[in-house]
């Protein structure tokens, strides 16, 4: 039976057949047909060129195949068969690329960093180039050869006829042409001028070659030998201040010890301290300038004045003089005495004058913190007197006591003072509070008053001065 000539033929049928596939798989490029391949589809704008069953490859090797391409949204999507070992991730790239000159075209495709996450299978291709193939490479020489015709199409109008105004190379050529029969013009017109020009340039060489070679005394050539000796003694002086500085970097001669030597530059920088304090001193040296009125109550109407002068010259003390203009003054009492013709008095009559009088107030001012302490001429009295401040400084509290010696008891004065706006202020308080029983002559006891005032020092007054103009 197995030499039967049946046997054989369906023994060399089934050779065949084996052969057939096994060229079959060999030939075939679809990774799916042996169950190892992955899906993946990506969107193109255009699939022109590419066709079921094309090649994907990678640097240029096979790797899969396209399996088909259907459109989706206006858009090409081609689904691709990739070996199983392949792994793409989110950088991976895909590429249209020509096969040839003849428009076919297949896709290069590249897996991405490694480090990058993985597309999954079924996922898409993100990143996607299209450089196109032969046929864009044609566009392009269309439009470069409509441009070159174009191009010509105005060298030809602007070359021919009466030419052309309405393209630049003819605009070009038209001033070209203007511009020549204009020369034309002039040196057809003028040639005689244009000759006595060229005359006038040749005598002006002439004249600067004679004195270029004028080796009289007062010539040229004379003085330039005079510049050259005179360029010899700046060398000569160029030598003497080399030599000078050298003595003053080795610290030689007054300059050079007062740059080199330690002792005097730090005498000098003492000077310097001292005047900068000096200056520093003189800078924190403050003035400023009080006046203010006082509308006193109780047992009669008055009006006080107060101006004065501060003078700090430093934070923590000052001087203060002030001159008062005192309502209360001095007051006289004259008794008259009557008398009849026998010589017995007949009746006793009394005269009180008032005389208004200016007062100084000269004192002394330490400064603790918030507080402060005064002490001297009050009123032209023996005095003290303690502030104490709030409110950084725009509220103050004061107290003063004076006149020790006098009949009716020291007089205590007690006050507050506001500052607002910078300069102004206002003030009340009592004046003569312990003096109960008044005074018998003016009328006049304890009372209340209130006022206001300006208090400007000097770089206010700088503030003001540069506002006002001159």
């Amino acid at each position: 039976m197995l030499n039967s000539a049946e046997f054989k033929v369906g023994l060399f049928v089934l050779v065949c057949v084996g052969l057939i596939a096994a060229m079959s798989f060999q030939v075939n490029r679809d990774p799916s047909i042996l169950g190892k391949g992955k899906m993946y589809d990506a969107l193109l704008i255009s699939a022109s060129g590419l066709v079921k069953s094309s090649n994907v490859k990678m640097a240029g090797i096979p790797v899969g195949v396209i399996k088909d391409i259907v459109l989706e949204d206006g858009k090409a999507r081609v689904i691709m068969t990739l070996r199983g070992d392949l792994k793409i991730t989110k950088s991976g790239t895909l590429e249209i690329k020509p096969n040839g000159i003849l428009g076919d075209k297949y896709l290069e495709i590249t897996t991405g960093n490694p480090s990058d996450e993985v597309i999954p299978e079924g996922g898409r291709v993100l990143i996607v180039y299209d450089k196109g193939g032969f046929d864009a490479v044609l566009n392009q020489v269309s439009k470069i050869a409509s441009d070159v015709s174009e191009v010509t199409n105005n060298l030809k109008n602007a070359t021919t006829g009466d030419g052309d105004a309405t393209s630049p190379i003819g605009r070009i050529l038209l001033n070209i042409e203007d511009v020549t029969a204009d020369l034309r013009d002039i040196t057809g017109g003028k040639k005689d001028k244009i000759g006595e020009t060229i005359d006038s340039i040749h005598r002006i060489s002439q004249n600067i070659d004679e004195f270029v070679g004028d080796d009289s005394e007062d010539g040229f050539k004379h003085n330039w030998k005079k510049m050259a000796k005179s360029l010899g003694k700046v060398d000569s002086i160029l030598s003497n201040v080399d030599e000078i500085t050298g003595k003053v970097n080795s610290g030689k001669g007054t300059i050079g010890k007062l740059i080199n030597d330690e002792t005097t530059v730090e005498e000098l920088n003492h000077a310097i301290a001292g005047v900068n304090n000096m200056l520093d001193t003189a800078n924190k040296f403050q003035v400023s300038v009080d006046y203010h009125s006082e509308y006193m109550g109780g047992g009669g109407s008055f009006v006080k004045s107060y101006i004065g002068i501060n003078i700090q010259p430093g934070p923590d003390r000052y001087y203060l003089v002030q001159v008062v203009d005192d309502p209360k003054g001095n007051y006289e009492r004259v008794d008259q005495l009557q008398t009849t013709n026998n010589g017995a008095p007949t009746a006793t009559t009394t005269k009180t004058s008032y005389h208004n009088k200016l007062k100084l107030s000269a004192q002394f001012a330490k400064n603790f913190y918030d507080m402060t302490l005064r002490a001297g001429l009050i009123e032209n009295s023996a005095g003290a007197g303690m502030d104490y401040s709030f409110l950084n400084r725009k509220l103050k509290f004061s107290a003063e006591a004076f006149a020790f010696g006098r009949p009716e008891g020291v007089d205590l004065r007690v006050f507050a003072k506001y500052k607002f706006y910078s300069v102004f202020y206002a003030i009340i308080g009592g004046d003569d509070i312990l003096n109960t029983k008044g005074n018998v002559l003016s009328g006049t006891g304890a009372s209340g008053f209130i006022g206001a005032g300006l208090d400007f020092t000097n770089d206010d007054l700088k503030l003001l001065l540069t506002k006002v103009p001159f």
